[in-house]
């Protein structure tokens, strides 16, 4: 006859093992995994002891040894449910301080009581009385009150630091994880003290103490659903697989013996097996053996319905993701917007973007609780490649880093040419693990993900080079225009510096200039030729400074504004003429041919200052003398149209072709003309410029290098005798 109590401890140290099994392999290494293991395996010893003590004969040599094994089995189950409250959860592991200090005390009080029970155990078991209907009974001794002591007080400890450690997480799974433990120790507590102790020593009884062993399925109980319905211990798809496989097996052997005995009682009843009931027998099993694979599918649909009750539209979870790629280009956007929306469809509690760039991250993105510590360059290499879910990895070195930094999933975001970054999502709010259908959405999200990324990357770049730029300009904007200020005040003090010195050097010179002009008309006597040919370069030099100095006091003039066009009508003719009677000695010192050829008829006179544009054209005649070796100078006057044009064409040096543009520049000279004439000032044709164009006039200038140069202008004629009138520069 089948023993029931003994069938049920059976069954519970079965679960007891199981359970502590599953844990320690699913991370043999970690301290809290083996300690969960060794309080299971306490579970067991006092549950199998306790159970001899109570059923076994008293009168066996091995009795009073045995009577004290199962005081030990609770020792040491208050000993590693302290540890375990030390350890659990990893998160919040107390200080190394307090530790030490806990286990010298845990281990200094375990061992003297240990050896009581042990070496002692007349003092602490004074007496073993039997019966048939109540079986043993123990008679405590004068030291049996040290077990419940050591017991309370060390599991209030451990029940009291898992509060303290409730109270200060923030986290709500791992409030979860200490919730259901807390209870199912404080329950296990509370019965196995309540059948094992307080009723035998006030009832003077044991008989319940033979069922003291159930209490450890509050543990068990609690535990399970935790890693169930919670995944503690990342243990859940192991123990979902494990029942719905034990379920398979209990029903394939439950329908095989019921097939076997059945047919065989029925069709072979009072008979001994002959081979044709063998063979019935055997084609019974075969067919029953097909039934496996639809089982099988059977039990994983139920189990996949407890363990998997996420439930959500995959379609319109990629609508939405797909949607918000359509519609944003910037990064940040991007990134946060799509990774709420994947965590909230999914029910995910944490989830991070971590992006890189020309070998280092570029950028992290983080929904839900921040994480303490991010995950290192190096490390996230080593992700590579493809999809990872942690709880289908083998234990390695993938599998610790996605656990170090509680990663459920790792999705590598990828084109065909390089690795943009990783989706990293943690923990799922239900406690659930990522299902098929989970795994199979984000797989289809992982490759839109990677090119949107990369598009919104390339913006972000143009953008922020874009901004550099702009600050660049600014800054290089502001730094020129202050620049420019100071310039201008340079300016504004060299112009006047310019205006004071000629205006000071004006009068000396026109006195100097006076006085050798009258010496060479011979007002003071005659003078011999080596006198005259002296005073008369020296009145040239006189000359050129006077003019030297006006044009400097002209360009002051048009800086401030003071420059005025007193136009009136001018018959050009006479005005040539004049100016080519002051320059024909000069041309005729160095042997070339100065001619004029006047319009054919008469012309009408131009509206212009007389004075100044007298100056433009002795200028231009000027210069073609001087920058003219050899051959001639011919001045021409034509009337074209609505204008009179004026020319001086030389066969001088010429201008060269890169000057050419600039060759009217304030201070400007061309690097031939100041090898040919060191003391110019670059103002004569920056001066005429302006003459003529303020005048509603054009400037001529054209020029071969090597050849000569033509210069001129074109001014219209006076449309009627007007009277003079001012016409500033300048409005």
């Amino acid at each position: 006859m089948i023993n029931f109590s003994l069938t049920l401890l059976f069954a519970v140290l079965l679960a007891d093992g199981i359970l502590g099994l599953a844990v320690w392999l699913r991370a043999s290494r970690k301290k809290v995994n083996i300690i969960f293991a060794l309080l299971t395996f306490s579970f067991m010893l006092w549950s199998g002891t306790g159970y001899y003590d109570q059923t076994a004969d008293i009168n066996n040599p091995f009795f009073s040894f045995m009577a004290g094994v199962p005081f030990i089995g609770g020792i040491f189950i208050a000993f590693f449910i302290t540890l375990f409250s030390l350890y659990f959860p990893e998160t919040r592991i107390n200080p190394s301080k307090t530790r030490h200090k806990v286990w010298w005390l845990l281990v200094l009080t375990t061992i003297p009581v240990t050896g009581i029970f042990l070496f002692a155990s007349k003092l602490t078991i004074a007496n073993v009385t039997t019966s048939a209907s109540a079986g043993n009974n123990i008679v405590p001794g004068p030291l049996y009150i040290t077990f419940p002591i050591f017991f309370l007080t060390w599991v209030i400890f451990a029940l009291t630091n898992l509060i303290r450690k409730f109270r200060r997480s923030e986290d709500a799974l791992e409030r979860t994880h200490l919730t259901y433990i807390f209870m199912g120790l404080l329950t296990f507590t509370g019965v196995a003290f309540l059948t094992n102790v307080i009723i035998p020593v006030l009832a003077h009884t044991s008989q319940l103490a033979r069922y003291g062993f159930l209490s450890t399925l509050f543990i068990v109980g609690f535990f399970g659903y935790t890693i169930v319905a919670h995944r503690l211990f990342n243990i859940r798809l192991l123990v979902a697989r494990s029942i719905a496989y034990t379920l398979l097996l209990l029903t394939i052997s439950g329908l095989y013996a019921l097939g076997i005995f059945g047919a065989g009682s029925l069709l072979f009843s009072g008979q001994a097996f002959s081979t044709g009931e063998s063979v019935t027998l055997t084609v019974l099993a075969v067919t029953l053996s097909f039934t496996l694979q639809p089982l099988r599918r059977f039990f994983e649909k139920i189990t996949n319905g407890i363990f998997f009750r996420d439930r959500y539209d995959s379609q319109v979870v990629l609508n939405n993701v797909s949607s918000i790629l359509a519609s944003e280009i910037l990064l940040d956007a991007l990134l946060n917007k799509c990774l709420r929306e994947i965590c909230k469809s999914l029910n995910i509690s944490t989830g991070r973007f971590v992006i890189l760039n020309e070998g280092d991250i570029y950028k992290r993105v983080v929904y839900g609780r921040a994480l303490q510590r991010g995950i290192p360059f190096k490390a996230i290499q080593k992700l590579r490649p493809g999809t990872l879910v942690a709880d289908e990895l083998e234990p390695g070195e993938r599998k610790g880093i996605l656990e170090m930094h509680e990663v459920r999933v790792s999705l590598e975001l990828k084109t065909s040419e390089e690795t943009i970054g990783f989706l990293l999502l943690g923990d799922k709010l239900s406690g659930d693990i990522y299902s098929n259908q989970d795994i199979a959405i984000l797989e289809i999200l992982r490759k839109q993900l990677a090119v949107a990324i990369v598009n919104a990357r390339a913006y972000e770049r143009i953008s922020l080079f874009n901004d550099t730029l702009q600050d660049q300009v600014y800054k290089a904007t502001r730094h020129l225009s202050l620049a420019n200020k100071k310039l201008k005040v340079l300016d504004k003090t060299k112009d006047d510096f310019i205006s004071m010195a000629s205006h000071q050097l004006g009068t000396p010179l026109t006195a100097v200039t006076g006085y050798l002009s009258m010496t060479l008309d011979e007002d003071r006597g005659n003078m011999t030729v080596a006198q005259r040919e002296y005073v008369a370069v020296a009145l040239e030099s006189s000359e050129r400074l006077v003019n030297m100095a006006g044009d400097l006091l002209n360009v002051s003039r048009l800086n401030a504004g003071r420059f005025n066009i007193m136009a009136q009508p001018i018959d050009l003719v006479p005005l040539i003429e004049q100016e080519l009677l002051q320059l024909r000695p000069s041309a005729e010192r160095k042997n070339l041919e100065l001619s004029f050829t006047p319009p054919q008829g008469a012309i009408p006179p131009v509206s212009i200052d007389e004075s100044k544009t007298r100056q433009v054209i002795m200028n231009f005649i000027d210069n073609a003398i001087y920058y003219t070796q050899k051959g001639s100078i011919k001045v021409t006057l034509e009337k074209a149209g609505d204008e009179a044009v004026f020319k001086v064409v030389d066969t001088g040096m010429g201008v060269p072709p890169a000057e050419q543009a600039k060759l009217f520049a304030k201070f400007y000279r061309a690097d031939n003309a100041k090898a040919a004439r060191p003391d110019g000032t670059g103002l004569g044709l920056y001066l005429a410029k302006r003459v003529i164009e303020d005048q509603g006039g054009e400037i001529i200038f054209e020029s071969q290098f090597g050849a000569g140069s033509t210069f001129g202008f074109k001014l219209p004629f006076a449309k009627s005798a007007a009277k003079p009138a001012e016409q500033p520069a300048y409005r």
